[in-house]
């Protein structure tokens, strides 16, 4: 009898052999996707579909760790031992998530240390590099100041957005005027004739 597509060869029956070679697969970590051409005419679904009917343990609770290991893990090892890297380099060198790697580090720290910081453009906290290998990490550098954060905002302000840059030291410029009492308010039908103060 045909399968689901005209023409499609329908799967044999389970053979006691191939029953055998499953529970043999299922208890390592690769990915049963891996295995599928040891199994003619029977996709990953249906491995996993005769997983259960043979009452396997359900596999992603019961080896993700070790599957990890075999796949990402190993490949942010491999990274790590050629070169030290930030989370975010290792996440795209290694083509997996960040919180990926976060697990893995947390999993390895005891063999990884932070080989130096870079300062990060954002909010100013620096960013860890990684290396593999235990040693003591890098010095944390001290977190910079409110001052230190608002002049360098203000510099790329200058640099790149000096529209923005004018209005806000215009702003600035209101605000003192304001709190040291010298702002000078037109009468708003005069400002209407005539325009605003200069």
């Amino acid at each position: 009898m045909p399968g689901v597509y005209k023409g499609m060869p329908r799967a044999p029956k389970w053979s006691p052999e191939e029953d055998a070679l499953l529970t043999k697969l299922w208890g390592e970590p690769a990915a049963l996707k891996n295995v599928e051409h040891l199994f003619p005419l029977r996709t990953e679904a249906a491995l996993v579909a005769r997983g259960r009917d043979l009452k396997l343990p359900d596999r992603r609770r019961s080896m993700p760790a070790q599957r990890a290991a075999q796949g990402s893990g190993a490949r942010i090892k491999a990274i790590l031992e050629s070169r030290p890297a930030t989370a975010a380099e290792l996440a795209a060198l290694a083509v997996c998530s960040q919180p990926t790697v976060r697990r893995f580090i947390t999993a390895n720290r005891a063999e990884m240390r932070i080989a130096r910081y870079l300062p990060n453009a954002g909010d100013g906290s620096p960013t860890a590099v990684w290396a593999w290998g235990a040693g003591r990490d890098a010095k944390r550098p001290a977190p910079k100041s409110r001052e230190e954060l608002s002049a360098r905002y203000y510099r790329k302000l200058k640099r790149e957005r000096l529209d923005k840059f004018d209005q806000l030291r215009a702003q600035q410029r209101v605000r003192a005027a304001t709190k040291a009492g010298t702002l000078v308010r037109r009468d708003p039908l005069v400002a209407a004739l005539f325009g605003g103060a200069a």
